[in-house]
């Protein structure tokens, strides 16, 4: 059997790491060995001081445009369906994560090009009317001129729920000219890792820049050192785990925390019609199950309009139906013993429900937890236990839906939408306002595009120091020219 080596991390050349522990993972006929560094603080304090050095000597030189250029090349690699490294992923990542194959390699390939030079060219005039600001002082409409300084270091603590969302916050810190560890999950460690490979491929001074290390959640002595190194915290995971970052950032260091959020999707009668009924079942169906729901832009809750074609309950039939094709084609990840329990108590206690009253129903698969719908008569707003279970609410207009989201207007995250143009603004205007913060089609909600406000933020724009220079200042240093007139 053919055997290769694969580094789960990704540290300077400089640097020697002499402790790993090893895991085998045998995939179609092919034992890859995953290697593991063993980290203690001073091998982050020793590392993040290589990285520093690394920044200021070639990082820190470059023009965001051929920052831009790099990363392009690197990403071209990944387009290439036969690139080796691709190849590992495609192998991998299914099977670390438990997520089915074609899956991970057509969301990773559509991930990937969301990263084209076009695309981070169209995200930095998103966040700057002057990209170049981030190069060189810009004069400004309003006099004088103004210089955009990102963090010297940041640190990015990954969660390993979803395939890919590291590499939007390591290639957004490089767009800053930032030096970057980058701690990731045992739950995903290698998309980053090999990434990181792939940018050393183009220009390996520019990876130099970057560490990927994974580590054990909440491991005090590497959490701390790394927090005290970045100038900038990032962090994604859950509540507890923005909680206890948040207590360990100094409050002079800039913190991004991306905590637990809760989308949702609307079906509009106009959705309902015999010409898009099929179809909004289709790509509602897939925005439930990519990656499982584990990632926030997936919706937990439907809400389903009177007076269709179809009712309300013939709806929430049907996505079941369309579930259960789904899980046919692409099978749901194995589930933690506490994952298959959550789900089981979900189904029970709405059964028990549904015994009492017709105003709900459960539709389930049999014989294992792979899909869940539960239908309620009565709107209201509540999380699933993910995984592929949803609840579907009828009502009799979608403009009403908005009163039961006012306890959870910190957790709202996105809306998928399928209605006629008419009502688009009414409802944005109506939901923007309860705490929503994304729209988009059903079938796109789990595919946000660059330059979109995460979490209702900016992304660079949250993150750089602006230095100014007065007008006042610019006419003032005339008297001191010695040829003035």
């Amino acid at each position: 059997m053919e055997t290769e080596l694969i580094e789960a991390y990704y540290v300077p050349e400089s640097i020697k790491l002499t402790d790993f522990r090893q895991e085998s993972i045998q995939v179609k006929g092919r034992k890859y060995i995953v290697k593991y560094p063993e980290l203690t603080a001073e091998h982050i304090e020793e590392i993040g001081a290589s990285l520093q050095a690394n920044r200021k000597d070639y990082l820190a030189q470059l023009t965001t445009n051929e920052v831009v250029d790099k990363i392009d090349q690197a990403i071209q690699l990944w387009l290439n369906p036969n690139y080796r490294l691709r190849r590992i992923a495609d192998a991998l990542i299914p099977a670390v994560t438990g997520y089915d194959q074609d899956m991970v390699r057509l969301e990773l390939k559509r991930y990937m090009r969301t990263f084209r030079k076009k695309e981070l060219l169209r995200f930095l005039d998103e966040e700057f009317d002057q990209p170049a600001i981030l190069d060189d002082f810009r004069p400004r409409k309003s006099g004088g001129m103004s210089r955009a300084y990102g963090p010297n270091t940041i640190f990015h603590l990954f969660s390993g729920n979803v395939p890919g969302v590291q590499l939007w916050s390591l290639i957004m810190g490089l767009l800053l000219k930032s030096a970057a560890i980058g701690k990731t999950s045992y739950s995903e460690p290698l998309l980053p890792a090999l990434f990181l490979q792939s940018l050393k491929e183009v220009d390996e001074r520019l990876a130099d820049a970057i560490a990927i290390l994974p580590w054990k959640g909440g491991t005090e002595s590497l959490d701390n050192m790394a927090v005290n190194w970045g100038e900038a915290v990032i962090v994604y995971g859950s509540n507890k785990t923005v909680a206890e970052i948040r207590k360990k950032t100094p409050i002079h260091k800039k913190l991004l925390s991306y905590g637990h959020k809760i989308s949702f999707a609307m079906i509009g009668k106009e959705a309902l019609t015999a010409d898009h009924y099929s179809d909004t079942l289709h790509k509602l169906a897939e925005d439930i199950s990519i990656y499982d729901q584990q990632s926030c832009l997936s919706p937990q809750c439907v809400y389903v309009e009177q007076d269709g074609v179809v009712s309300p309950k013939q709806f929430a039939q049907g996505l079941a139906a369309e579930l259960f094709r789904y899980h046919k084609k692409r099978p749901r990840a194995k589930l933690t013993g506490e994952e298959a329990m959550s789900i089981q108590n979900f189904r029970n206690e709405h059964s028990l429900k549904s015994l009492q009253s017709q105003k709900t129903a459960v539709y389930s698969s049999k014989d294992d937890t792979a899909w869940t719908v539960i239908y309620h008569e009565e709107p209201s707003f509540s999380g699933s236990p993910l995984n592929r279970s949803v609840h579907v609410y009828a009502v009799d207009r979608l403009e009403e839906v908005a009163d039961h989201f006012q306890q959870w207007e910190s957790y709202l995250q996105s809306c998928g939408l399928a209605v006629e143009p008419a009502r688009l603004f009414s409802l944005a205007n109506m939901l923007g306002a309860a705490g929503v913060n994304r729209f988009s089609p059903i079938g796109e909600m789990n595919r946000a595009k660059p330059g979109w406000h995460h979490d209702g933020g900016f992304n660079l724009m949250e993150l750089v120091r602006m230095v100014d220079l007065e007008r006042d200042l610019e006419y003032g240093l005339e008297k001191y020219d010695s040829d003035v007139e």
